[in-house]
Parts: structure tokens; C-alpha cells; sequence
């Protein structure tokens, strides 16, 4: 007769150096807010996660809200590289609404920061998005007369938004992964013909138009495009 299996236990506690110990404190953080969000987080928790001792996790962030800001920089760094990185323009889209879809806690403290008192100046990681979009209005690649400050505050609305309304949609294994398909198509047929030049944009053209030709269809092969029907559309 076997025995029940016994629930996952913390990281053993084994000799790190400094930075190592750091990034799996930061870790544990990260999982304790994508199980119960922000508000359970605590260093002692955390520690216990990450298989250091509490002196240890105290010596790299002396408080809740240190390791809070820890997380939201990791968050904004991660964010700064994706919009960095080379390769298709509409495969680097879905990427980051996936990335924003799977921490979507992380999202929500991140927004909430933002909205909060301060200027947007002062916080991390919006200066570089807003450089970003800056640069793409200035360009030939975009419609004239954009108004780039507008754009940046549309599209982190939406897609800050997006990944905290996502999990609504979600099946019963909480996948997600189709209704993000599709609000990424979306999104790039707005941006296509409502901001870019879609002329200079084959790539991304060529994407949504694969994603028309070939939609997304959710377990039981239903297509959920088609969840409400014509009949708003009738009178």
C-alpha cells in the first residue's frame, strides 16, 4: 500500500550566493501573488517558498513593500525587454499579452501603481514604453498626426485591462490562451488600420490575416467567435 502523496514542500535551504537567493526570493514572491495575490504576500511566506531562512529574506528586503517594488521592477524590466526584442511584429504582440495574461497579478500592482499619486515620469519603465511609442508616431511606418502619449495610455489601458478580464473567459482548466489569441487580432487590426501604415507592415498583415483565415477554436471545438451570434446585429 502506498502512501498519499505529500503536499509540495518549500525549496531546500542550501548555500546560495547573494544574487542566486535574491532571484529565488523574488520567485517565490512572484508565485505566492500569482496564487493569492498581492495582499497575501509577506517576507515570511516568501522565505519559507524560497527555502531560505527569514534573517536571510529580511537582509534582501527589509519589508513587504521592498519586495512589492522588487517585483514591480522585475515586472517593468520584463516588459522594457519584450518591447526591445527583434522578430515578427505580430508574434511579439501575442507574446507579450500571453506574459501579461500569465502574471496577471503582477499586472494588476503594476496598474495600480501607475494610477496612483506620483508622476508617470518618476515611474519605473514608463519613460522607456513612452519613448517606444514616441518613436513609432514619429516614423514613417504610422499614420500622421498621432498623438503618441494618447496611444501609450490606450494600449496599456486595454492590455493592462485584458489580462485581469481574460480569466472570466476561461474554460474550465482556466486556459486562456484562445480568448488572448483573438483579443490580440484585434487589437493588431486596430493598430494596422487605425495607427500604422499597413504597407509598411507585411508581417503583421500577413499574421492577422492568418488569424482570420484560420480563427482560434476553444475545447469542443466550438469557435468562440461565434458565442453570441448575429442577432445583436438584427432587428
Amino acid at each position: 500500500m502506498t502512501s498519499a502523496s505529500a503536499p509540495s514542500a518549500p525549496r531546500s535551504r542550501r548555500q546560495r550566493d547573494p544574487l542566486s537567493t535574491y532571484d529565488a526570493i523574488l520567485t517565490a514572491a512572484r508565485d505566492v501573488m500569482a496564487e493569492r495575490g498581492p495582499e497575501a504576500l509577506t517576507v515570511s511566506e516568501v522565505a519559507h517558498r524560497a527555502g531560505v531562512n527569514r534573517g536571510t529574506a529580511y537582509r534582501h528586503f527589509r519589508t513587504r513593500e521592498h519586495l512589492l517594488d522588487a517585483v514591480k521592477k522585475w515586472f517593468a524590466g520584463e516588459l522594457n525587454r519584450m518591447l526591445g526584442e527583434g522578430g515578427p511584429t505580430g508574434a511579439r504582440m501575442d507574446s507579450l499579452l500571453e506574459f501579461l495574461s500569465e502574471h496577471r497579478e503582477v499586472a494588476r500592482l503594476w496598474l495600480f501603481a501607475l494610477l496612483g499619486d506620483g508622476s508617470d515620469s518618476e515611474y519605473e519603465g514608463w519613460q522607456r514604453y513612452l519613448g517606444v511609442v514616441e518613436g513609432l508616431a514619429e516614423s514613417d511606418l504610422a499614420q500622421d498626426g498621432i498623438d503618441a502619449e494618447m496611444l501609450a495610455r490606450i494600449l496599456v489601458a486595454a492590455t493592462m485591462v485584458w489580462s485581469l478580464w481574460a480569466p472570466k473567459l476561461a474554460g474550465p482548466d482556466g486556459d486562456t490562451r484562445v480568448h488572448t489569441k483573438r483579443f490580440a487580432r484585434e487589437l493588431r487590426r486596430l493598430l494596422l488600420f487605425g495607427v500604422m501604415r499597413p504597407e509598411r507592415w507585411p508581417d503583421l498583415v500577413s499574421s492577422l490575416q492568418d488569424d482570420i483565415e484560420h480563427p482560434q477554436v476553444e475545447s469542443g471545438g466550438r469557435n468562440p467567435r461565434n458565442r453570441y451570434g448575429d442577432k445583436a446585429w438584427k432587428s
